[in-house]
């Protein structure tokens, strides 16, 4: 985690920063991991209401805009703020989400987690299951929800991030381009006593490329959204996994 952190901090202040200054700033992050899985096991409890009053949502037209295409949309997040609070208070406003998830240590443990996500209406498709399970969102005209900021059941690709060479899942740009669906960024994150949940558009690749240029395009797009979402709130990147190439 520091290493991640001390890669971050630097590449946005453009200075070296001492191991004590880092510290700090890893205590935040643990503060924070603490909120997220706190805030996980209160989703129950969670209600329009509480939404309306907690959560602060902008550019929410992006997501209605690409719905009406009516193919189904991708929403590409990262493990930042609380990417769970973003499927379910999408899910309370009344969108039909699915989010692809990854299979817990133990068959129970992701039997707890695959109910509280679904006690709001966020269907679970867990990774490794029915490949039909991926592409009935389109169908359905849903929201499919993906994490891009890390590698579960792919080799990944090396990529520029942050400054340095990184390996980033190249999984949601395939399965955008492949199927021919809307392409969009989501995530919610904390600011002071509220949340924000926030959209923005990722630009769709020239019709004249071929379809592994146009799967690269969407790729470099997607992690200049994400990059630049972790800048503005680095502390709230939750990512303990080391991603960089030596």
């Amino acid at each position: 985690m520091k290493k991640n952190l001390k890669i971050i901090l630097e590449f946005k202040e453009k200075r070296n920063y001492s191991e004590k200054e880092l510290d700090k700033y890893v205590k935040e992050v643990y503060i924070n991991f603490g909120k997220y899985m706190t805030e996980f096991f209160t989703i129950p409890k969670l209600n329009y209401e509480k939404v309306k009053e907690k959560v602060i949502v902008e550019n929410i037209e992006i997501l209605d805009t690409a719905l009406k295409k009516g193919n189904g949309v991708i929403a590409l997040t990262a493990h930042i703020g609380n990417w769970e609070l973003a499927g379910v208070v999408s899910s309370i406003l009344g969108y039909k989400i699915s989010a692809i998830v990854i299979p817990y240590i133990t068959p129970k443990i992701t039997e707890i987690y695959r109910r509280i996500r679904e006690s709001k209406g966020v269907e679970v498709i867990l990774t490794g299951s029915n490949p039909k399970n991926f592409i009935k969102f389109k169908r359905e005209n849903k929201v499919l929800a993906i994490l891009g900021d890390r590698v579960f059941t792919e080799k990944g690709v090396i990529v520029d991030f942050m400054g340095k060479k990184a390996i980033f899942p190249r999984g949601p740009a395939t399965l955008a381009v492949k199927l021919k669906t809307e392409f969009i960024s989501g995530f919610l994150v904390r600011e002071k006593d509220k949340y924000k949940l926030f959209f923005e558009k990722i630009e769709y690749p020239p019709e004249n490329l071929n379809e592994e240029e146009k799967i690269d395009f969407l790729l470099f797009q997607s992690i200049k959204k994400i990059e630049g979402v972790i800048l503005r709130y680095p502390t709230q990147w939750l990512s303990f996994q080391d991603i960089w190439v030596e």
